[in-house]
């Protein structure tokens, strides 16, 4: 168990998500080294943010020696307007965007995004969760156009045409010199 690990209590499935994101992320041009990461407000979902933070300002970043997070924003997938929502996230102007959590808001998040901010889905970055064909579908083939991120089964995506495409093999290990 390494040091991450053994602070947080994150289960080995879900950090290895976390870290094939990372990686997915560091491959990006230019490179990416301060985020927001943003989820739905509920514990868990906000528990995985946090370790996302962690892993992050661990292994993120150009060189894999550390990127830094500007904020953590939990939105009510119920809310009647996302606007503050919105304003938080874009407010730090973060060379990426990094979500995880329920589907639901995320699209109202990425649509307001897409409308009125430079934030837009090719600078996004998602975890399984938002892996989701229907999302996509009803929210608009523009809105989710250039959105990465990582499938349940560890490969990588991206939308194209409004339809998310699978590679067809998973990333390399991220290589990372474990603490027993």
């Amino acid at each position: 168990m390494n040091t991450v690990q053994h602070v947080l209590d994150i289960d080995p499935r879900l950090e290895s998500e976390m870290l094939t994101l990372i990686a997915l992320m560091k491959q990006n041009k230019p490179a990416i080294h301060d985020i927001v990461i943003g989820c739905s407000r509920h514990d868990a979902h906000i528990h995985e943010a946090y370790q996302f933070k962690t892993l992050w300002e661990a292994y993120g970043g150009p060189f894999g020696d550390g990127g830094q997070v500007l904020a953590v924003v939990g939105w009510n997938e119920r809310a009647k307007s996302f606007n503050k929502y919105i304003r938080r996230i874009n407010r730090h102007n973060p060379d990426a965007f990094v979500a995880l959590g329920a589907t639901e808001g995320f699209e109202q998040v990425m649509r307001r995004l897409h409308r009125l901010t430079d934030i837009k889905a090719h600078r996004t970055y998602v975890m399984s969760t938002l892996a989701s064909q229907s999302m996509i579908s009803s929210g608009g083939m523009f809105i989710f156009e250039g959105m990465r991120g990582i499938t349940p089964f560890g490969h990588d995506f991206v939308v194209e045409g409004g339809m998310l495409q699978v590679n067809g093999h998973r990333r390399a290990e991220v290589q990372i010199n474990r603490l027993i």
